[in-house]
């Protein structure tokens, strides 16, 4: 007789995990944690960029380098967003048509901020002269002599009895050499002789005057 096999018969395989069974994904509370933080972080930099907006205002710039006498067209200028915090003195942007036509009476490089007081009449009109006047401190006010302030030059000594109405052209500037503060001004033609000699003797003052 044969002998029975003392192996034992295999296991039945365990039953299978039927396809529409799926196992549920555990969720990680770093992930979750993370995910928060980046929404967080995300509605702070919306409102960092909405603040850093809102803190800009639109003002008026040329686009090409204007030279002293030169008309401005609109397409000399454009707005851009300046901040506020800059403390720049500049034309808003929605009085840029009043600068449109205007003459300019000095020169306003590209990329600046042009401003009412800077444009007017010709700035040698016929039978007018510009100097240029370099005065020592005490001959001339410490006040703002804008561009367009009116002022009367006055001879002193032999140049007694000398005066002449002009106008401010360019701000006074300390000299290079500490001399005094040199300036230019817009005067009747037939008095711009009498003013430069006074000037050479040391022998002028200018005085602001009251604008009619």
């Amino acid at each position: 007789m044969l002998r029975e096999s003392s192996r034992s018969d295999p296991p039945e395989p365990r039953g299978t995990r039927p396809e529409q069974v799926q196992l549920r994904a555990r969720r990680s509370p770093k992930l979750i944690a993370f995910g928060v933080l980046l929404v967080v972080l995300g509605g702070l930099g919306a409102a960092a960029l909405v603040t850093l907006g809102s803190s800009n205002e639109p003002v008026v710039t040329v686009t090409r380098d204007v030279s002293r006498g030169e008309t401005l067209t609109r397409d000399d200028l454009a707005v851009v967003e300046v901040p506020v915090t800059l403390d720049v003195e500049a034309t808003p942007s929605d009085r840029l048509s009043d600068l449109v036509g205007q003459r300019a009476t000095i020169d306003l490089p590209e990329g600046s901020y042009p401003l009412p007081r800077h444009f007017g009449e010709d700035p040698i009109p016929t039978g007018q002269a510009v100097i240029g006047l370099l005065l020592p401190l005490g001959r001339l006010p410490t006040t703002d002599l804008a561009p367009g302030t009116k002022v009367r030059l006055v001879g002193l000594v032999s140049n007694a009895g000398f005066s002449s109405e002009a106008t401010v052209t360019t701000r006074p500037a300390p000299s290079d050499g500490g001399a005094g503060f040199a300036l230019n001004v817009r005067l009747p033609q037939a008095d711009a002789v009498k003013a430069a000699a006074a000037m050479a003797l040391d022998e002028l003052v200018l005085v602001a005057v009251e604008e009619a």
